[in-house]
């Protein structure tokens, strides 16, 4: 046996020192704007067309909310772009919880397509939104930190 193994060599663009290309803010709009458009197809779409395999967990139906919503937040935080933002940029979390809530209201108008509006819904999509913009400002922050050491 030999001894022991070198790690890999890193990659130029993971070196100290090394910038990364980021996303251009347009281009992190429209991923964005997509993903509001996935929200608006899973929610509106009849109720029939999902699986019922799931239903039997219970609260399973809240933290999928959290996690969709959550998604959302952490996308408008990456939209919003890196270093400090403004205040006005702090709605953008109330909006992504308002969307949640438009998409309740939505569904208690299309009451049969086995949808029904839930304000423990709307609760949850508040608070996937807030929880995850938060930690995404966070990760951000302490990016930006390390990087500019």
């Amino acid at each position: 046996m030999s001894g022991p193994r070198e790690p890999p060599a890193m990659p130029a663009s993971r070196r100290a020192g090394a910038r990364r290309r980021p996303c251009s803010l347009a281009a992190r709009r429209w991923i964005c704007g997509g993903y509001l458009a996935l929200i608006a197809v899973l929610s509106l779409v009849p109720a029939w067309l999902f699986p019922p395999s799931l239903a039997d967990v219970p609260g399973i139906d809240k933290w999928v909310h959290v996690a969709m919503y959550g998604g959302l937040g952490m996308l408008l935080r990456w939209a919003a772009g890196a270093g400090r933002i403004s205040w006005r940029v702090w709605g953008l979390p109330l909006a992504g919880a308002g969307y949640g809530l438009l998409m309740e209201s939505l569904q208690y108008a299309m009451n049969g397509a086995g949808r029904a509006f839930s304000w423990g819904d709307a609760g949850a999509n508040l608070v996937g939104v807030v929880l995850l913009w938060i930690a995404t400002e966070w990760i951000m922050t302490t990016d930006a930190k390390i990087e500019s050491k």
